[in-house]
């Protein structure tokens, strides 16, 4: 075996085991097979199934691209980007994430992972602030608003990951952003003081 291990690897399979398998039937044993790494080894890095888990998944989740968010003067190409984020880093690592949801509250030894969602949801939702700040978009909580934003894609993935294709669309990013603008965009006023078009 050789002295350094594939960190990157390691993480990626421990995240896909423990999705496809939850957490009492991902074993460390299947982990190390998968990744070509000593089980041994394991224990000796990361000490428990718990610890390793915790790892990989902050690991993953500080990596997507949800967690890459920049702010820029144009608040619809920021929001579509937002968008777009969110869906690939759901395509990615969203069956770990609601099998993380699901299994927190039967293993608490699993918070610091979810607590690894945290940061990244912040993020999102300071990209709003900084746009509401600005005078792009109207004003109110901005984690609310981000929750409204994100509705339609976590919907899809929910009814697609149940197998009820039928009611999960592919919603364009786009699409939603020209929506969600058109009820959250902050409004400018004329010059007589009359509420214009912001558009």
């Amino acid at each position: 075996m050789p002295r350094q291990i594939d960190v990157d690897r390691l993480f990626e399979t421990t995240v896909t085991v423990f999705a496809e398998r939850g957490y009492q039937a991902a074993t460390t044993q299947e982990i190390a097979r998968r990744s070509g790494v000593n089980e041994v080894t394991l224990f000796r890095r990361y000490g428990d199934k718990a610890a390793l888990i915790n790892a990989a998944l902050a690991h993953a989740l500080a990596r997507s691209a949800f967690a890459q968010l920049t702010v820029t003067d144009d608040v619809e190409a920021d929001l579509v980007a937002l968008a777009r984020a969110y869906v690939e880093s759901v395509q990615q690592y969203g069956g770990a994430i609601l099998t993380l949801l699901t299994e927190v509250p039967r293993h608490p030894e699993l918070r610091d992972a979810f607590a690894a969602l945290i940061p990244n949801m912040r993020n999102a939702g300071q990209v709003i602030a900084a746009h509401q700040e600005r005078g792009h978009m109207a004003q109110g909580d901005p984690m609310q608003l981000l929750t409204t934003l994100i509705a339609p894609f976590m919907a899809s993935g929910l009814w697609r990951r149940a197998g009820v294709v039928a009611l999960a669309s592919d919603d364009d990013p786009s699409a939603v952003v020209t929506a969600f603008l058109d009820g959250h965009r902050a409004p400018l006023t004329g010059a007589a003081g009359e509420v214009a078009d912001s558009r």
